[in-house]
């Protein structure tokens, strides 16, 4: 299995397919089989996707130490290090969004384009999730309670449509088993809401220069939509790609229309990139 050791820190890590890279970066308590088919379906349309598991998530080392947003995209970085690519395509999700930010931010050389899911730009500027929602993901006492069987379910009911939920069972069988298979202890919640709770990247949105796309669904109740908005009045020349009655885990409920726009996206805006450092 291909880690790379950070500080003694395994980080887990897959690409797949061939072509410009796109490094893929997945939220709170979340770990890279969460992105389910679009690594696979993107990897078509000539990417090489790049995947990976945050510290203290999937298949990476889980440790009781303090993170930063900021550490989180430097792992990120050293990901692609390690594979020796020079530039990528950034897409990242919910916290993932967060970290990607942070990667664009302080190391603008190596991104290519920016995607930002479902995300917002701190706690000085965004707006919260509704209380139910707030109280399943950052409610430790709440959570510390709950089995990881029980949080699959809490949080695939936020996290979808019901009309989705009720018609696509093999959708949620595959969250749940790879949510259960490859639990995020309770500890790690707790250090990635330090993380967020310490960020902010509001004052230094207006210094991206790369091409930036935001997308988000419209009924999103763990982050909504609009923050999105929030980012795109910030960001300069940013777009704004709404998904109507689309939740928190658009790019599985809408997986079809993502890699659709995702993908226009890129090739109305990439320049051709030296791939290798």
């Amino acid at each position: 299995m291909p880690t790379v050791n950070i500080d003694g820190l395994n980080i887990y890590y897959e690409t797949l397919g061939q072509g410009e890279p796109i490094l893929l970066i997945q939220g709170y308590g979340h770990n890279s089989l969460h992105w389910g088919d679009f690594p696979a379906q993107m990897s078509r349309q000539q990417y090489q996707l790049i995947t990976f598991d945050n510290r203290g998530t999937g298949r990476s080392d889980k440790v009781d130490a303090p993170m930063t947003i900021a550490g989180l995209a430097d792992d990120a970085v050293k990901v692609l290090d390690d594979l020796k690519i020079a530039k990528a395509h950034v897409f990242g999700v919910s916290m993932g969004g967060m970290i990607a930010q942070e990667l664009a931010l302080n190391y603008p050389d190596r991104v290519i384009t920016l995607i930002l899911g479902c995300t917002n730009s701190g706690v000085s500027h965004s707006i919260k999730p509704d209380p139910e929602a707030y109280r399943l993901l950052f409610n430790l006492e709440y959570m510390k309670n709950l089995a990881p069987e029980q949080r699959s379910r809490a949080v695939w009911k936020f996290a979808v449509s019901e009309e989705f939920a009720s018609t696509n069972t093999q959708a949620f069988n595959y969250y749940h088993k790879v949510t259960t298979d490859y639990p995020t202890p309770t500890v790690i919640f707790q250090r990635q809401a330090e993380a967020i709770g310490g960020w902010d990247s509001w004052d230094r949105l207006p210094h991206l220069e790369m091409p930036v796309m935001i997308i988000a669904g419209t009924s999103d109740r763990i982050i909504p939509y609009k923050n999105s908005e929030l980012l795109r009045e910030r960001i300069p020349n940013a777009e704004l790609t709404l998904l109507q009655d689309k939740r928190h885990f658009f790019f599985v409920e809408a997986a079809d229309s993502t890699r659709a726009f995702v993908n226009g996206f890129i090739k109305r805006k990439a320049k051709k990139p030296d791939q290798n450092a």
